[in-house]
């Protein structure tokens, strides 16, 4: 399992890079893998998104909880402010990442958007985390 947990770490964490770099921000999004290799992502349609960000995350977090029952392991990617700055930096990257085994734990990447540049990433952090939504089997 943990390789396809990696699948899904990698991928997300591509995405949220991605959308740093092209327009400075993303919205809460999430995945869940269901094979070694199949990831599918999870998000709303921009229209969507006016709802606070709390009920946002606990949506999408049902959601991917919920979606396919073969999923081995879901994750939540969130644009969060560290209230203790990390490497100077105030904003991070937030992957959730809950294992079918009930594992569960969040990985913080901590950057600063420049303009007409690429995102500045600093050191990932990792804390164990407690489970966002998503159901313990």
């Amino acid at each position: 399992m943990r390789g396809a947990c990696d699948v899904l770490r990698d991928e997300l964490l591509a995405f949220a890079r991605t959308m740093l770099d092209r327009f400075g921000e993303f919205q809460p999004f999430g995945g869940y893998v269901v094979a070694p290799d199949r990831v599918v992502q999870v998000g709303f349609a921009p229209a969507l998104v006016a709802p606070p960000l709390s009920e946002c995350v606990a949506t999408l977090a049902t959601e991917v909880a919920e979606i396919d029952p073969a999923a081995i392991a879901h994750a939540l990617v969130l644009d969060i402010h560290l209230h203790v700055p990390r490497d100077g930096m105030e904003d991070a990257i937030r992957l959730h990442l809950s294992e079918v085994d009930g594992r569960c734990f969040d990985v913080f990447i901590p950057y600063r958007v420049r303009a007409a540049t690429p995102t500045l990433f600093g050191t990932c952090f990792v804390l164990e985390g407690t489970s966002i939504g998503f159901p313990r089997r």
